[in-house]
């Protein structure tokens, strides 16, 4: 009787430079089925998108569209990820998408940080139903040097003028240890740094509200 082998898992490609190499080309379901993808982007892109739109829609396109997955958006920023233009230069998701800045050349692909023992995350989000796309969302990625915090970063959606954006206070927890004390003050600095624009879906105050409560949830699941 013949029997079939279970489908064999791709990789991405580790560059040189020791980073994993998203193929701007490439579907969205490239990453999912990656057995060396970070689990955080693999668990938003089957949030954020149907198995349809996975296979559908380019790794390029939804990175430089973030009002269709604005998760998406934020789970790259908070990874520290990277985009590669055909000129050779690179340029931070982040930046590139607040417009800080411009490289030469047509962006082709994305660089980002493999998974590592040294690094921890967190996504908290609210919807009206689980269906729904979230009203506000974070992403933390805490980066440890032994127990102390070497860098960390939360993006959030809903809560910007924008679609999403990475917030500035979490860079108080450098050089620290990661508490629940400090995770308090940054999340209550985060919601003060919040500039939302209202809609049916929350108000002002709600936003902000909104990214206190998520920021600290996002950022407590790093201790674990």
């Amino acid at each position: 009787m013949l029997t079939q082998s279970p489908p064999r898992a791709s990789s991405l490609t580790l560059t040189e430079s020791g980073l994993l190499l998203l193929p701007g080309d490439a579907p969205l379901q490239t990453i999912v089925d990656a057995d060396n993808a970070p689990a955080l982007l693999q668990q938003v892109l089957r949030r954020s998108y149907s198995w349809q739109e996975r296979n559908d829609v380019s790794i390029r396109r939804a990175a430089l569209s973030p009002d269709r997955g604005p998760l998406w958006a934020a789970a790259l920023m908070a990874w520290n990820a990277s985009i590669l233009f055909d000129s050779g230069e690179t340029a931070s998701y982040a930046r590139y998408m607040h417009r800080d800045v411009r490289p030469q050349g047509r962006s082709t692909d994305i660089l980002i940080p493999p998974e590592a023992d040294a690094l921890r995350w967190g996504v908290a989000d609210v919807a009206r139903t689980k269906l729904d796309a979230p009203i506000v969302s974070a992403v933390a990625v805490v980066e440890f040097d032994g127990d102390r915090v070497k860098a960390a970063r939360v993006a959030l959606t809903g809560v910007w003028k924008h679609t999403a954006d990475l917030a500035q206070a979490p860079t108080q927890l450098a050089g620290q240890p990661l508490t629940p004390e400090a995770i308090d003050a940054v999340a209550r600095a985060i919601a003060q740094e919040a500039d939302p624009r209202p809609n049916f879906l929350g108000s002002i105050e709600y936003r902000r509200a909104m990214a206190e409560v998520l920021s600290r949830d996002a950022l407590m699941q790093c201790l674990a």
